[in-house]
């Protein structure tokens, strides 16, 4: 068997008013190289903290997962995991780790499956799909639940964007955000998120900023989670008044992103930066592109 090297993107996902259906994909990759073994295992380098080195790492189990779709037993296998993308943030770290395993178990049964059956394998591990989609997609996603599993829809992001993040220092579990959230929301928020989740497709596909300024606004998700991202207003006021087009909390927080021109998004940045430490709230900003590329697999003979 050939060893495999994975590169997974990480992720920003409900992007405002699309939650649990929009993602993006950024620049900074999670790797993993899979080498047959005697057991499994996994080394993690670098950006490690609490990530488990068993069988209830996330790249094994997606890897499993994958492997009891297709019939097939797979491993054991050593994997060196290495990663650029923060831990507890809202920036997909989980779901490149599961799309990871299951890319990898795919590439080694032959590639049996396509990117919808992996979607729906990685949305069944990780509980919903839209980290997932662009983990494995790339670019620009939406995802939509069907009697089939979820369906997802590539689009290419704007090249004359730029993606906006600011990173705190402390960490949030999607677990603690989610349970933050209200079980039911008046039909006015559901409205109001549709109409504006809608224009945001719109100003994708017409490359148009004004159009996004007017589509960045959520009434589903956010207002619940301001006690855990207690800063996120001021960010948000920041990084507008900056120069971006918008911004919202990344996933479940609590980093934030925000689009803007190229030309300002230094600026946003820096404002962002600014707000966050004013408000008490420490972290890094940074500029990144939208990655088009999402999962990919590279053999080793």
């Amino acid at each position: 068997m050939s060893d495999l090297r994975v590169r997974v993107p990480a992720t920003s996902a409900n992007l405002g008013p699309g939650f649990d259906a929009f993602a993006v994909a950024l620049p900074l990759l999670a790797e993993f190289d899979v080498k047959p073994a005697r057991a499994w295992s996994v080394t993690v380098e670098g950006n490690g903290g609490d990530v488990p080195i068993g069988e209830d790492n996330l790249f094994i189990v997606g890897a499993m997962a994958a492997a009891k779709t297709l019939g097939q037993t797979i491993g054991p296998l050593h994997v060196t995991q290495r990663s650029a993308i923060p831990l507890g943030r809202g920036l997909g770290s989980s779901a490149a780790a599961i799309v990871g395993g299951i890319v990898a178990a795919n590439a080694l049964a032959g590639e049996p499956l396509g990117r919808r059956a992996l979607l729906r394998i990685a949305a069944d591990v990780e509980g919903h799909a839209d980290n997932v989609a662009a983990a494995l997609y790339g670019a620009f996603t939406i995802t939509l639940p069907s009697a089939d599993g979820p369906i997802a829809a590539r689009f290419a992001f704007p090249s004359a964007w730029r993606a906006c993040l600011f990173v705190p220092t402390s960490q949030l579990t999607t677990k603690e955000a989610r349970a933050a959230l209200p079980k039911d929301v008046p039909r006015a928020d559901a409205v109001f998120n549709l109409a504006h989740a809608s224009a945001f497709v719109a100003a994708v596909l017409r490359a148009d900023g004004a159009m996004l300024s007017l589509a960045m606004h959520d009434r589903l998700h956010q207002a619940a989670r301001l006690r855990l991202v207690p800063a996120l207003d001021e960010i948000v006021s920041a990084a507008r008044g900056g120069g971006a087009f918008g911004a919202a909390l990344s996933g479940a927080g609590p980093a934030v992103i925000a689009f803007a021109p190229a030309r300002l998004a230094s600026r946003v940045t820096a404002t962002m930066e600014e707000a966050a430490t004013v408000a008490g709230t420490p972290g890094r900003g940074r500029v990144v592109r939208i990655r088009a590329a999402g999962a990919q697999v590279v053999r080793n003979q």
